[in-house]
């Protein structure tokens, strides 16, 4: 017998179709009461890319707009940015109690940790995630691209489906 998940891998890259993606992560956690772990990461900069950004625009500079960015992410996944604070309050309003009333996010919400990372594979990353964080499932979105590439996935999906031995479900999004 197939045992409900406990706990899902959410892999975001921060675009507005994630929204589509994320309301089946949560349809999962809704029925089998599993927690969300949202995980966006960042893919680390080439050597030699990096050692060209710093010679053009200094190391302070270079650090400060990466850590921007990391931030940023961070911000929007935990709703310190109005978009984000937005889509959670859809999100509370998707787990409404059996009153009608939306319970407070914080309180009620699936989402059990969010978690940023930086590296060379986000394949690598999100397989990695699934594993240290006992992960019973992937879910990530794939832009569709006809019909064998729709199947196969984009190349993160397409990584992530040979590295992992954790089950992953694909949420196919229009382009």
């Amino acid at each position: 017998m197939i045992q409900p998940p406990k706990k899902i891998l959410f892999a975001s890259d921060l675009s507005t179709d994630m929204k589509q993606v994320f309301e089946h992560a949560a349809t999962i956690a809704a029925y089998s009461q599993s927690e969300i772990i949202v995980l966006h990461v960042m893919e680390e900069a080439s050597k030699s890319s990096e050692r060209l950004v710093k010679i053009a625009f200094g190391e302070k500079l270079y650090q400060d707009i990466k850590n921007g960015h990391r931030d940023g992410a961070k911000n929007l996944l935990i709703g310190k940015n109005v978009d984000a604070l937005r889509i959670r309050q859809a999100i509370a309003g998707f787990f409404k109690g059996e009153d009608n009333k939306a319970n407070p996010i914080d309180n009620n919400s699936p989402i059990a940790k969010i978690l940023v990372t930086e590296g060379k594979s986000i394949a690598n990353e999100i397989t990695l995630t699934a594993t240290d964080e006992d992960c019973d499932i992937i879910v990530i979105g794939c832009k569709q691209q006809g019909m064998l590439a729709g199947a196969m996935g984009d190349h993160v999906v397409r990584k992530v489906l040979k590295r992992t031995s954790v089950p992953v479900f694909v949420v196919p999004f229009s382009l």
